[in-house]
């Protein structure tokens, strides 16, 4: 037999999928009653209360296990010797996974990121906070060249396109699945060869500023020297003297 503590885990993960599959079939979580959730669940409504307090602390127990599921799929890569596109692809494949193995809890993020309660989602923006941070620290392996502030925008701009694409992954087919995911590794790529160019253009402008400045010098003594010359040349004699 399970012990109490055991079964009081089974209850309360049943309370947070019951909800969640209320979710994925249609429902806004703002209005999902906490009746609906202990009946999906197969509990009585007061059983519900041994284990949240209310409805925002269950939304907040997902954001918890949300949380934790991002942690693992913060990095492209594990290996620092991987090129930049074995890197996009693995990094892509894991996120489309998880997003098709987990299509419920994605529905509630993508709902809850501008509709949830002010605690919710500061929750929630902290946790991509903490995921973006994730991303940022493997582009150090990727793209060696960007400083940490280019690192952080640069993995912003990641994050926003991964989040973005959910809504199409979780609407495609197997078949429409690999387009979607050709089309955020292409647009993942773009962020990343834009912010490699930027790098690049940085870096020479400035090793250049100094030859540009001895160049000016040499000009402006050369100036100087033609005119000194010309000043010590004899005037010639005009016409009309006596």
């Amino acid at each position: 037999m399970a012990s109490r503590a055991e079964q009081k885990a089974r209850t309360r993960n049943a309370l947070i999928r019951s909800w969640l599959r209320l979710i994925g079939d249609g429902a806004n979580f703002a209005s999902v009653s906490l009746r609906e959730v202990a009946k999906t669940a197969g509990v009585v409504p007061t059983s519900f209360y041994r284990h949240f307090g209310d409805m925002d602390e269950l939304g907040l127990a997902v954001v918890d296990q949300l949380g934790s599921d991002l942690r693992r799929l913060g990095r492209l890569s594990q290996d620092p010797e991987t090129d930049v596109t074995e890197s996009v692809q693995q990094g892509v494949t894991a996120f489309a996974e998880y997003v098709t193995e987990n299509a419920d809890l994605v529905r509630f993020l993508n709902q809850a990121r501008t509709g949830g309660n002010s605690p919710l989602r500061k929750a929630i923006d902290n946790e991509l906070e903490f995921f973006s941070a994730r991303i940022a620290s493997a582009l150090g392996d990727v793209r060696p060249e960007l400083d940490t502030a280019a690192r952080d925008v640069v993995a912003e701009l990641i994050m926003a396109v991964l989040l973005d694409s959910t809504p199409a992954m979780l609407e495609a087919d197997e078949g429409q699945l690999v387009e979607v995911r050709a089309g955020l590794e292409s647009k993942i790529h773009i962020v990343l060869l834009g912010a490699g160019q930027l790098a690049e253009k940085a870096q020479p402008t400035k090793t250049s500023k100094r030859p540009a400045a001895k160049t000016t010098a040499k000009k402006s003594a050369a100036k100087k020297t033609t005119a000194k010359r010309t000043s010590k040349r004899p005037r010639k004699a005009t016409g009309g003297q006596a």
